[in-house]
């Protein structure tokens, strides 16, 4: 028989592994989308759907975090590669001239037993004295901050949680959670997509036969849900599995994730080092925190008290004389108060110097890039685990229904 009279006389036969492929691609494309979107539940009343991952945003950031940064990177690791003395070298020029501004308006603005003449003794002051005072707060200013630093070093489960930091700011923003693992897996939830019609037109060709010889009306129902059940399980199994590279013959078999081990790796280690962990974030959230603050507030108003103890030397008592005891008291609160202000309120030159300390982005993907395949596999797998069943069963349903469409077809 010519093939143009038997697609004549059989073209409704072959629309049946067409419409398998269709299905199958639909029904992949649904269950991607369903993963990740609507970003809030949309429906009425209890019936409705919101995205797997922002129905689950503080869980899937716990994912994020424990199977990530929580494994290869420290916050003691993070702090202890803050090299005190290299940044205060890099923010002195700002410091200084703020320093000499502090001690002119301590030094100027105080009175002695309630008479102001704290401005006219400072002004009187010798220029060499004025030196000798900037001078020995300034060279004293070093081992301030690295003492403060030191401390916070000893102290930092007091001061911040950076894990639990990263999984508040993820959990709350659903929108950079969804965009971070469709970056991360956009090929493998592509692969997925187009795998329902790889798989589901050869699915359909025995289905196309098999109903030649026996046109039962379940038939292409049942074989529809299947199509979209089937094409909806391999597609998410081929992307996890196997985790170590199979060979059969001259082929070579790996799950598509973890063949783009490096490749995500490096992904993340820019995410973590651009959104989730720089120094101005771990800085304002530092300052969140109540404790934290006060606890910092603590450790800077120590060590300039004991800085501004070792500048005065000799020039103390007359300092004291000229102050009045009392005035003199309120100077280290004076000065760690503007300090405390200054440190809140970095530029950006000195954020990139701890950025370039922490280093993030190189750390983040060496290290997960050198994770064995069990816990890379861990990144993923609890997005697709998440309602799995649900993102299949929708898989099978549509099938089903195509089947019944089929039917209306044929009959």
């Amino acid at each position: 028989m010519p093939i143009q009279a038997f697609v004549l006389e059989y073209w409704t036969y072959l629309t049946i592994p067409v419409v398998s492929a269709v299905v199958g691609y639909v029904t992949n494309w649904l269950a991607v989308k369903m993963m990740m979107w609507p970003l809030e539940f949309k429906g009425i009343g209890p019936v409705g759907w919101q995205g797997v991952v922002p129905a689950n945003a503080v869980k899937m950031a716990r994912v994020v975090v424990d199977h990530s940064i929580k494994r290869v990177l420290t916050q003691d690791e993070l702090l202890d590669r803050v090299d005190a003395v290299k940044w205060m070298k890099e923010v002195n020029y700002r410091l200084e001239p703020v320093i000499e501004d502090v001690i002119d308006q301590v030094m100027s603005g105080t009175s002695n037993y309630g008479l102001p003449v704290g401005n006219f003794v400072w002004s009187a002051a010798p220029v060499w004295i004025k030196r000798k005072v900037y001078s020995q707060v300034k060279g004293n200013l070093p081992d301030v901050l690295e003492s403060i630093v030191e401390d916070m070093r000893e102290n930092s489960d007091e001061l911040m949680d950076i894990n639990e930091v990263i999984i508040e700011k993820l959990g709350d923003n659903s929108d950079m959670l969804v965009n971070i693992f469709m970056t991360a897996a956009h090929r493998e939830f592509k692969f997925i997509e187009r795998s329902g019609f790889y798989f589901g037109l050869p699915l359909g060709i025995p289905v196309m036969f098999i109903w030649y010889f026996y046109p039962s009306w379940w038939l292409l129902p049942l074989c529809g849900g299947l199509v979209g059940y089937i094409t909806n399980s391999l597609a998410i199994y081929m992307v996890e599995k196997p985790l170590n590279p199979v060979k059969i013959g001259p082929l070579t078999f790996q799950g598509l994730f973890i063949k783009r081990q490096k490749e995500v790796s490096r992904y993340y280690g820019k995410v973590f080092a651009n959104d989730l962990i720089t120094a101005e974030v771990v800085i304002n959230e530092m300052m969140k925190k109540p404790t934290s603050v006060e606890r910092l507030r603590q450790l800077i108003q120590r060590e300039v008290k004991v800085a501004i103890e070792e500048s005065q030397g000799i020039l103390k008592p007359l300092t004291v004389m000229t102050m009045g005891p009392r005035e003199y008291a309120k100077i280290s609160h004076i000065i760690s108060e503007r300090a405390f202000d200054e440190f809140q309120h970095l530029d950006k030159r000195a954020y990139r110097q701890i950025d370039e300390m922490f280093d993030i982005e190189n750390t983040i993907a060496e290290r997960l890039g050198n994770l064995a395949p069990e816990e890379f596999f861990e990144l993923l797998h609890p997005v697709i685990e998440e309602d799995e069943w649900k993102l299949i069963a929708v898989g099978a349903v549509l099938g089903l229904c195509a089947g019944f469409w089929q039917l209306s077809l044929l009959t």
